[in-house]
């Protein structure tokens, strides 16, 4: 979205085009497509985008893919055109009326969901040394599916991880790459509008700039009502980490027992604990350093479980913002001003693009 443009008003018209598996290139538009639809982003699922749309008139089945597009035509004569996402679609369901046109509800997956059906045909191995990312790459790409420019990574691993065994819960590659992608400390896979892969580093929240400012006032973008909420009942007082290979288990802890804490052991009277397992030690460290890891990597989840406090759910106008990112909502009128980080979204394909966001705050 123009910056210049984004306190005008505009009229919204959604526009699907095919789009060929094989070169990328858009290859003609879908007609038929009735108003409405959505479009469903989740930080928290494998497949992190899915969409809804109903069309009438006969279907193809199409097996090429489906790109969303927003036209915005503002005020002063301008128009821009939004890619929202690239999508997978499934067979349409025909609801028959007897009279009319037939609507047919179309579902559409991310691109995502095509490395979570792929599975490896043989099991494969990383040796200790390897760079993991160099794998995800070839695995995407062999997939058919392209990756977005990222950083490269100093990681390497430490210990032999097989992927495609029977018994293996990373049989299907979004799984495995995901699964390395934790390892290395960096986000799950997610897909852009243009149905590319993105590989990013993690960086906390509270580190993270802003991506959009949501302000009260005569030009608010958002809706007055909202819903706020304070997550905190389950929010953990003790992690444990356990590193482990095929030589040693290293166990690391971390308590919060600070009786000026709202969340420890002292303040609560019990301890709520959550473990995480992690299968690979940097070959050749030592075990002191292997406890250091283990003791820093759990205060790291400490403080980050006990960061997300607060939940709340708005809808705004269209904006150029997704999950993961941070925005600012300054609602001094409902008691809200701070920096969220998005988790989902709904983007209903309507008069201008409402979205529905749960954003989380991660500030004590």
């Amino acid at each position: 979205m123009d910056m210049t443009h984004h306190l005008m008003g505009f009229v919204t018209s959604v526009r699907i085009m095919r789009v060929d598996r094989a070169s990328g290139a858009e290859t003609g538009r879908v007609d038929g497509v009735l108003r409405g639809g959505s479009i469903t982003r989740n930080q928290d699922t494998d497949v992190t985008e899915s969409a809804t749309l109903d069309f009438e008139g006969p279907s193809d089945s199409p097996t090429d893919l489906l790109r969303v597009w927003a036209d915005l035509d503002y005020e002063d004569g301008t128009r821009e055109s939004i890619a929202l996402g690239t999508f997978l679609p499934d067979g349409p369901k025909r609801e028959v009326t007897g009279g009319d046109a037939d609507s047919r509800p179309l579902n559409l997956y991310g691109r995502l969901r095509e490395l979570s059906d792929d599975q490896f045909a043989y099991p494969v191995s990383l040796q200790p040394g390897e760079n993991p990312l160099t794998f995800i790459d070839e695995t995407i790409r062999e997939a058919g599916l392209e990756t977005a420019a990222h950083p490269a990574t100093d990681y390497r691993m430490g210990t032999t991880w097989t992927f495609g065994m029977d018994d293996s819960a990373q049989k299907n590659k979004l799984n495995a790459i995901n699964e390395l992608l934790d390892l290395m400390g960096w986000n799950s896979a997610r897909t852009d509008p243009m149905g590319r892969v993105l590989l990013t580093p993690y960086t906390q929240p509270k580190d993270r700039a802003p991506s959009w400012t949501f302000t009260e006032g005569p030009d608010a973008r958002f809706v007055r009502s909202m819903t706020d909420e304070r997550d905190w009942f389950d929010t953990a007082n003790q992690v444990i980490v356990i590193y482990s290979d095929q030589e040693r288990d290293i166990r690391g802890m971390a308590v919060d027992d600070d009786p000026a804490s709202e969340f420890s052991t002292v303040t609560r009277g019990r301890t709520i604990s959550k473990t995480y397992t992690y299968s690979d030690i940097p070959d050749g460290m030592s075990e002191t350093d292997a406890q250091a890891m283990a003791d820093a990597k759990a205060a790291e989840l400490l403080a980050t479980a006990q960061s997300v406090i607060r939940r709340v759910t708005f809808t705004h106008i269209y904006a150029p913002v997704t999950i993961g990112d941070v925005v600012t909502l300054d609602y001094p009128a409902g008691g809200i001003r701070g920096d969220l980080a998005v988790r989902t979204q709904k983007i209903d394909l309507t008069a201008g693009l409402p979205v529905e966001t749960e954003a989380r705050s991660f500030a004590r």
